[in-house]
């Protein structure tokens, strides 16, 4: 992992493989851990990137900077600083947020876009779960924070059968958790995201990835975006959670591979 000057800051990023190439964008917990077992699979024949979000890891945290906006900007300008001119990007939770943004705001820059586990605009339950978060947050403290959205974002099935792999993200989570008002912010950015009126604009390429047993961020919300972006594709994993690319790694590699392949410039 190294950190990089974008411009406004630093952002802490990792590299692998070569190819063309693929921006991993990680959800409200921004670090790029979260695609380790993609970022594995993947750099046999692509080069795969990245990064944590600014407020998270070993990015610089601004005190008062959060919207899905910026993070786009930051995704976008961190493309620059690697000389890459187009690149497939795949965005989860938040991070899908963050790649509607993108595929509204900068679509010369995508070969194609995946959205997972993610929702077009908070409603009621949306905002429940985020509010609570941020009561969470405030109340208890940061590290509490975390072990609370392992809940949701991880599920049962996780911590029994995954809770090596857990331990190891909320350990660097809690080591470089941001302060609570960046918590705060970063989890209201989350529930602020709107762009339900431009998603028709979105021509890139669109996978939509949902989870039907997702608890944080529930399948029919992934059905919301399929519908409003034109020609997109959607695939609805049975079981996973939130988390489902970590939880059953293959299975979703199984559904992300085939788009990838079919808009890869080189056909392969």
């Amino acid at each position: 992992m190294s950190r990089i000057n974008i411009g406004e800051l630093s952002l802490n990023y990792h590299e692998v493989g070569s190819g063309e190439p693929i921006l991993f964008i990680p959800g409200m917990m921004g670090l790029l851990e979260a695609w380790k077992f993609q970022m594995e699979y993947f750099s046999n024949r692509y080069r795969c990137i990245s990064f944590d979000h600014r407020g998270t890891g070993e990015s610089d945290k601004p005190p008062n900077a959060y919207s899905t906006d910026l993070v786009a900007k930051d995704a976008i300008s961190l493309l620059d600083a690697l000389g890459i001119e187009r690149a497939h990007v795949i965005g989860t939770s938040t991070g899908g947020c963050i790649l509607q943004v993108m595929a509204i705001e900068y679509p010369e820059r995508l070969l194609s876009a995946t959205f997972n586990n993610t929702w077009t605009t908070a409603d009621a339950y949306i905002r429940r779960v985020q509010t609570f978060r941020q009561k969470i947050a405030k109340s208890y403290g940061p590290e509490e924070y975390v072990e609370f959205s392992s809940l949701w974002t991880c599920g049962p099935l996780q911590f029994r059968y995954g809770w090596q792999e857990l331990e190891q993200l909320e350990a660097r989570q809690k080591k470089t958790i941001a302060p609570v008002d960046v918590l705060v912010g970063r989890l209201q950015m989350s529930i602020d995201h709107n762009r339900v009126s431009d998603l028709h604009k979105i021509t890139t390429p669109s996978l939509i990835i949902g989870t039907k047993d997702d608890s944080t961020v529930p399948a029919y919300l992934s059905e919301d975006l399929a519908k409003a972006i034109t020609n997109s594709e959607l695939v609805l994993l049975n079981e996973g959670g939130h988390y489902s690319y970590r939880y059953n790694p293959m299975g979703f590699n199984d559904a992300f591979e085939p788009f990838l392949i079919k808009n890869a410039i080189n056909g392969k």
